[in-house]
């Protein structure tokens, strides 16, 4: 069975992160989707939202935009460029590693991002929410 490993999924689920002041937010497939396609700018609070992501060549930013947006990555990519091209907004912070991602979230107030579900034991338990 060993030779079957390769097959393997090279991240496990995806999952959301975010600022620990944010807990009462609503992060429901409806909402990431408006934050990620950056319609969504503002927090109910009215504080800003800064998003983070993962290098689109990365299987947790492929997984994320599949599992968590319903949707496929060049999608993203295309609402992306169309804000930048038009002049009405921009892209995301790409950030390098999961890493670095926990870290711009827990230093950044109104921000978002997600992370391989394996990296959950270096976030802080205030900074995602679990799945009921």
């Amino acid at each position: 069975m060993a030779w079957l490993s390769p097959l393997a999924p090279a991240c496990a689920s995806p999952v959301v992160i975010h600022h620990p002041q944010l807990a009462s937010e609503d992060f429901s497939t409806t909402s990431l989707v408006r934050i990620y396609a950056m319609q969504k700018r503002v927090w109910s609070d009215r504080s800003s939202i800064k998003v983070f992501t993962l290098p689109k060549d990365s299987g947790t930013h492929k997984e994320f935009v599949k599992g968590l947006l319903l949707m496929q990555p060049y999608q993203l990519d295309r609402l992306w460029h169309r804000l930048v091209f038009s002049g009405t907004g921009s892209t995301p912070e790409e950030v390098s590693s999961p890493e670095e991602m926990i870290e711009k979230v827990r230093s950044t107030p109104g921000s978002i991002g997600y992370i391989d579900s394996k990296f959950l034991g270096a976030v802080d338990q205030r900074m995602y929410e679990v799945a009921q």
